[in-house]
């Protein structure tokens, strides 16, 4: 097993992409190609005195695709020695079993669909991002495709079933449709199709309905939802998660007798600071993609990268990208 790392993109990169890839690489026992400057990846690993016997290094000198950029750069001629480039294409060419990349969301995506394609039978990817409320729940899609059809949403509710089982671990995950109120009959007139669409599916255990202030009680394990609701949804419950930690420090710092306070519930603030770390719970896949695409968090740390590379192996190694094969094309042939 292989891993690809675009090491040049993101926040923290290179350091902290270099630190989390070789991280994971001895703790998950995988291999790992690191992409980007070969002087700059070698000098950090030998700085953090970190193992190499399992790494490789494919040259990529840039200029790079920075989070700046509009996605079409990445089709550009001269980003073609970029960092992310380099890697889609060596996931396209079978020299990798899955990527992972913290960079420019849009540009990833692109390069994704591109040059690794889609899986056969899916007309649209979905960025499944992964909602730290306490638990995993996948939010498909999270801003990938913003005009999305009923078919759409059914194929992204199939998939993020599909991820949530075979990568996750979770039996027989509950999937709920986004929506401003519990009732059938309410939203537009693509979640009403789309509710009833569902509601036929045998293959997925849908729940219905999920309102917004439902979202951080963490009652199902999928939600769906067109890109444009799904990225409102994901950019809420961050801010959330960092109001609540704010909020949480000013209350228990403000004055000696808070101070005090604080030492007793400290194994619990612990544990919601947990809870509500993206780091926690790895990257987003890109459902729908023909081979594994691991869209870390733009400001990913070591940590999280080091658990992206156990994401990524899981991936690779579930099978599902076959049965979202034989899903799909079993729905186009309906609908033909």
């Amino acid at each position: 097993m292989r891993i690809i790392v675009d090491c040049m993109s993101g926040d923290n990169a290179p350091r902290e992409i270099v630190k989390g890839a070789l991280t994971g690489s001895a703790k998950y026992d995988v291999d790992v190609c690191l992409v980007g400057e070969k002087d700059v990846i070698e000098k950090i690993a030998r700085e953090e005195n970190l193992d190499t016997s399992r790494m490789t290094i494919a040259e990529a000198n840039g200029p790079h695709i920075t989070m700046e950029d509009d996605p079409g750069e990445i089709t550009k001629e001269y980003r073609a020695s970029s960092s992310m480039a380099v890697a889609l294409d060596l996931l396209k060419s079978g020299e990798g079993d899955a990527l992972v990349s913290a960079g420019n969301t849009g540009a990833l995506l692109t390069g994704a669909t591109l040059k690794v394609r889609r899986i056969k039978g899916v007309r649209r990817a979905a960025l499944g991002a992964i909602v730290p409320l306490g638990k995993p729940m996948m939010l498909a899609d999270a801003g990938a495709q913003t005009d999305c059809t009923p078919e759409n949403l059914v194929l992204f509710a199939v998939m993020g079933s599909l991820f949530m089982e075979k990568v996750m671990g979770i039996d027989n995950p509950k999937v709920a449709l986004i929506n401003n109120g519990a009732e059938e009959h309410k939203g537009t007139e693509l979640q009403v199709k789309t509710h009833a669409l569902l509601k036929q599916r045998s293959d997925i255990n849908f729940v219905g309905n999920i309102e917004g202030r439902e979202i951080p009680e963490g009652k199902v394990d999928v939600m769906v939802a067109d890109g444009f609701t799904g990225n409102i949804v994901l950019k809420m419950c961050e801010g959330t998660g960092l109001f609540v930690k704010s909020t949480l420090k000013k209350l228990f710092y403000r004055n000696l007798s808070s101070k005090i306070g604080a030492l007793f519930v400290n194994g619990s603030l612990k544990q919601l600071k947990q809870d509500m770390d993206y780091s926690e719970f790895g990257g987003a896949p890109f459902l729908g993609i023909a081979k594994p695409v691991i869209k870390a968090h733009g400001s990913s740390n070591a940590k999280s990268i080091s658990y992206c590379i156990h994401q990524a192996k899981s991936y690779a190694e579930s099978g599902m990208i076959e049965e979202i094969e034989k899903t799909a094309l079993a729905e186009k042939a309906k609908e033909e």
